[in-house]
């Protein structure tokens, strides 16, 4: 389904992908570490390389979706990756919750919007 909204939301989708994940290796936007223990377990994803993978992924997920070529799989990690990203803000930084309920909305949305693809993995 390539209509003009979900063209618009996957573009949107893979600019903010695209720029978040660059932003884990060259830090052009200041994103402070939670308080307590949602701090302590980014500093050791940082620490460990983790962070930098994700931001790996981001980028290319975000770039595929840019370009429009691997859709159903860039989708597949980036809203893997979404989720996780919106239970840690649930559970460890509320107040930045905002955009990671943002990006995981969108890529729903668009993981809705191509249904027919996944239609095998969510099959019984």
């Amino acid at each position: 389904m390539q209509t003009t909204i979900f063209k618009i939301l996957r573009l949107l989708l893979g600019l903010f992908m695209l720029i978040i994940g660059i932003n884990k290796f060259l830090v052009f936007i200041e994103i402070p570490n939670p308080p307590g223990d949602g701090g302590t377990l980014m500093q050791v994803y940082i620490e460990s390389g983790f962070l930098r993978l994700i931001g790996v992924l981001e980028a290319v997920g975000g770039m595929a979706l840019l370009v429009n070529r691997f859709v159903p799989l860039a989708l597949t990690f980036i809203t893997a990756i979404m989720f996780n990203a919106t239970v840690f803000h649930g559970l460890h930084d509320l107040a930045g919750i905002g955009p990671a309920v943002f990006c995981l909305s969108l890529s729903l949305v668009l993981v809705y919007a191509h249904k027919d693809r996944f239609a095998n993995l969510l099959s019984i």
